[in-house]
């Protein structure tokens, strides 16, 4: 389970809990936490042992190459992004190669690929202008490649 999954189930910030999973190193003290702290830690249930449906980290050149392709059809990274329920910033970073991304957006972004790619921005309400842009931007970041 990692601090990010402690953080979901207990309610607590992943800041919070990375700090709590640290080991202290010599000669420090131990820490205190708050007993609501404590009790939101240790009262999360443990699931039984399966695979996992999505949570963990993936390498993101695959993601990346769809949304690259979806630029290049004239798709704004903003309406990728409400479409993803993630903010346009996480569209561009993981398009511009992050170096990972969490396993259920990539699968996320696998579908709206799927859905997107044989249909045409400006029939889908995206501007004309805008689309055009996109396209123009895609095709200088595959000519600088």
């Amino acid at each position: 389970m990692s601090a990010q999954d402690i953080a979901d189930r207990a309610g607590l910030s992943v800041t919070l809990v990375r700090r709590l999973l640290r080991t202290r190193g010599q000669g420090q003290a131990a820490r205190d936490i708050a007993r609501t702290t404590a009790d939101a830690v240790l009262g999360i249930p443990l699931s039984a042992r399966r695979k996992p449906i999505a949570p963990g980290l993936i390498g993101s050149a695959d993601a990346s190459r769809l949304l690259a392709d979806l630029a290049r059809a004239g798709w704004p990274a903003a309406a990728l992004a409400v479409r993803l329920g993630v903010s346009a910033r996480t569209v561009a970073e993981v398009r511009e190669k992050r170096p990972r991304l969490h396993l259920d957006l990539a699968l996320r972004i696998r579908r709206l690929h799927r859905e997107l790619i044989g249909l045409d921005p400006v029939c889908q309400g995206i501007r004309p202008a805008d689309a055009a842009r996109v396209r123009a931007a895609a095709a200088r970041g595959a000519a600088g490649v």
